[in-house]
């Protein structure tokens, strides 16, 4: 990448319409006192007492998130949540970071708003607590979501797929439709990032660790790293027979894979040094690849800006980080050659 590509694709982010259809989710810490519990009155059993509590977007919404970070001119959410406390909160935070919510509809019956609740004594966390693991999509909310898709996808540049969960929002008529709509726009940017969904999809752009990779095609591995580059080619090679489209396979310190369907690359990781956090730095590359693609971006840039995003977010500790343009501008100049 030149010297001059990288601020012009940061600055035509500014112009990009993105829409995120996912599995959103809030993230919930509730530091605990620990203090003597207080016994309850009604059961005779120790309470436990909540200090604080905080919240943040989780799935999806990390995905949305930055995506708004890097400035997008319009950022569109896309998905379910129930009619409850944290569906109200995660509309709250959307909001607050400049995020449409038109997309995400309400489902009042077999539906709670999807949440990791983590419950911390001092710097230890407790036992999660899960809420949404039971979620089943009814028809109306089914048609409902796909309206929304079909009638807003003419102007979006780019649309982020994103899949966390078993019992989401993904039924068997969402994923067809998504699959037509994909064929149908066949120019347009859709971009995969699904957990365990992933052959589900067709016509898409796919974005998948090597380690999940390798599991699709039979083989366990405990760390992307593993994975040999003669391994990627044919994971990747398979992938791209299947979708159609390009695919990137993440490989954590050992960089990005990317196969074009005529040729593949490496996209090495940007080194950072100090304490460093990778919790999130997924949905960073994701939320880059689909902002960098809508902004006029090769496949190959884009791989770059994302590589550049991930290096950001995982200095950022114990926080589901993002990463601004101005960020990714600062660690590039940082360095000899931002390719």
């Amino acid at each position: 990448m030149t010297n001059d590509r990288l601020p012009t694709i940061l600055s035509r982010i500014r112009q990009a319409s993105i829409g995120i259809l996912g599995d959103f989710c809030l993230d919930a810490y509730w530091d605990l006192d620990a203090g003597t519990p207080a016994p309850s009155i009604e059961t005779g059993k120790p309470t436990r007492a909540i200090r604080t509590q905080r919240y943040s977007l989780g799935g999806a919404g990390n995905v949305a998130n930055n995506v708004a970070t890097l400035e997008a001119k319009r950022v569109q959410a896309f998905g379910v949540i129930g009619n409850d406390l944290f569906g109200r909160e995660m509309v709250r935070l959307l909001h607050e970071a400049n995020i449409e919510t038109t997309g995400i509809g309400i489902q009042t019956d077999r539906w709670d708003t999807p949440v990791y609740a983590k419950p911390y004594l001092g710097s230890e966390e407790e036992n999660r607590i899960d809420f949404g693991r039971f979620n089943a999509l009814d028809a109306l909310t089914t048609s409902t979501l796909i309206q929304g898709l079909e009638s807003s996808l003419p102007q979006l540049d780019a649309l982020i797929i994103n899949q966390q969960l078993p019992h989401g929002i993904y039924s068997e008529e969402v994923v067809s439709a998504l699959n037509h709509m994909a064929e149908q726009f066949s120019t347009k940017i859709f971009l995969l990032d699904s957990r365990d969904r992933s052959l589900d999809f067709r016509h898409m752009i796919y974005k998948i660790n090597a380690l999940e990779a390798a599991r699709i095609f039979g083989k366990e591995v405990r760390h992307n790293e593993e994975v040999t580059t003669a391994e990627l080619e044919t994971y990747a090679s398979s992938l791209h027979k299947r979708f159609g489209k390009p695919v990137f396979i993440t490989r954590s310190s050992a960089g990005l894979f990317l196969f074009t369907g005529n040729e593949s690359h490496l996209v090495p990781a940007i080194p950072v040094e100090g304490p460093l956090d990778p919790v999130g730095a997924g949905d960073t590359i994701v939320a880059a690849l689909a902002s960098s693609l809508a902004a006029g971006a090769s496949l190959m840039e884009a791989g770059v800006v994302a590589s550049l995003a991930a290096a950001v977010t995982v200095q950022k500790i114990k926080q589901t980080g993002t990463a601004t343009g101005k960020e990714i501008l600062t660690l590039a100049k940082g360095r000899k050659d931002p390719a």
